[in-house]
């Protein structure tokens, strides 16, 4: 071999090695910031966790102190705990089958030229705040001047429920805000899924004379498996992380009647900066939650299946 030739070999090689180092280059800023700004931020909420750091002063070391006293808080932790998974289980339960239904009826041809216009409206709660969202229907759950007593009292039902203090209704006035909000934005990934689905599979299923729902359990449901996933354990994210809902949908950001609608989230909140600034015993509580998080999401993933050797086909 030539040295030309040996100078050109060695020159590809180094020219392939660039290429493959070259993608990292361009996101090194971005994973330069993360880590000077967010892993300062998890280091520094891990060390607070353990400390007894109050308003502007640090704390001393108190080790395993915060979470034994979160753990054995029975009266407001663990209700707190309860509430946030009784909230996200009622999003789950009513936003994901919604979802589904309205991404099936949408991908149809039932309603031909419409249905651009009805993805987009379905879609438009998305895109307003959720600060707004639940002033929104704040307003609408008053007793004398809202819209929703006004409209009971057009078809003749008790139209002075007090929704907006009523201990008991509070996370079901949470949910609805939730189901307007966000099942939108559920059935936009459905339906995308959907719609990758290769129509000759449903026309085989039709020849052999399946009926629709049979269809849509053994078919189209087993397909969309990892948008089912996607969907579930960002629902349940989302639920387990509420804090807009808590806080502004109720008068006076009291976390609803009695604090009936108080969840994890809003429970840190009260503690970090309404409650004696315990900031130690806030970030304590921050990590079980997140733990919590954390576990449900790879339950989540396990149960519906996302992973398995026949999603790889």
């Amino acid at each position: 071999m030539s040295s030309i030739a040996v100078l050109r070999s060695r020159h590809q090689r180094k020219r392939i090695r660039f290429s493959q180092v070259e993608p990292y280059l361009f996101i090194l800023p971005f994973v330069a910031l993360m880590a000077a700004f967010n892993l300062y931020v998890y280091f520094s909420g891990i060390r607070l966790a353990f400390t007894d750091a109050q308003g502007i002063n640090p704390g001393e070391w108190i080790g395993l102190a915060n979470f034994a006293e979160l753990i054995a808080d029975k009266q407001d932790f663990w209700p707190a705990i309860g509430r946030t998974f009784l909230y996200t289980f009622g999003c789950l339960i009513t936003q994901i089958p919604a979802a589904l239904v309205l991404a099936v009826i949408l991908n149809s041809k039932i309603f031909g030229r419409l249905r651009g216009a009805l993805r987009a409206s379905f879609y438009v709660p998305v895109l307003m705040n959720t600060v707004v969202a639940a002033l929104l229907f704040r307003m609408m759950f008053l007793r004398d001047t809202g819209m929703v007593n006004w409209f009971l009292g057009v078809l003749g039902l008790p139209d002075k429920t007090n929704w907006l203090y009523e201990p008991k209704l509070s996370l079901l006035l949470m949910i609805i805000v939730s189901f307007w909000q966000w099942t939108g934005y559920h059935m936009v990934y459905l339906l995308a899924s959907l719609q990758s689905i290769n129509p000759t599979i449903y026309e085989v299923a039709n020849l052999d004379g399946a009926s629709p729902f049979r269809t849509l359990w053994q078919i189209t449901i087993p397909l969309m498996r990892p948008a089912l996933t996607f969907v579930s354990v960002m629902s349940a994210i989302g639920g387990l992380m509420q804090f807009e809902y808590s806080f502004m949908l109720f008068p006076n950001a009291g976390f609803g009647p009695g604090m009936k609608a108080m969840t994890g989230i809003p429970y840190i909140y009260y503690h970090a900066f309404r409650s004696n600034f315990r900031f130690g015993y806030a970030t304590a509580a921050g990590w079980i939650l997140f733990l919590i998080i954390l576990a449900v999401s790879l339950l989540q993933i396990r149960v519906i299946g996302l992973g398995r050797a026949e999603d790889e086909v």
